[in-house]
């Protein structure tokens, strides 16, 4: 059998085979760009509390829930996970806010875990409302 005519047969395969394509499956969603972290975790939104977008703490606190999120590296989870700080927080109809920064609130609030309040780290971090 002759078998240089066999290797070059072999060898001109894989070498044609390289230059072949390949597929991959993608699978875009709507939390494939935003909301997720690199390992695939959901990551939330934390913003200031803003008296003129959810009104004066005095006559609406009643209407927020009190929420656990939990942060870790400076990114906020809605779900627990090892070596994550469980923070409390508000949320409204339009996401989760921290409580205001006023003496007279913590007096007020009961609902509120004190043990859980939020730095002065995640006041820098959260994001303003406009």
């Amino acid at each position: 059998m002759n078998y240089s005519k066999l290797v070059g047969w072999l060898g001109s395969l894989v070498i044609l085979s390289a230059c072949v394509p390949s597929y991959a499956s993608v699978r875009y969603g709507r939390d494939d760009y935003y909301g997720r972290d690199y390992y695939g975790q959901r990551v939330v939104e934390i913003y200031d509390y803003s008296p003129d977008y959810y009104g004066d703490w005095r006559y609406n606190y009643r209407r927020w829930s009190p929420v656990v999120i939990y942060e870790y590296n400076g990114r906020y989870y809605p779900n627990r996970f090892r070596g994550a700080r469980p923070l409390q927080v508000y949320r409204n109809r339009s996401g989760y806010f921290l409580p205001p920064r006023d003496r007279d609130w913590s007096r007020a609030e009961r609902r509120f875990d004190s043990r859980r309040r939020p730095t002065e780290g995640d006041y820098r971090r959260a994001r303003p409302r406009h």
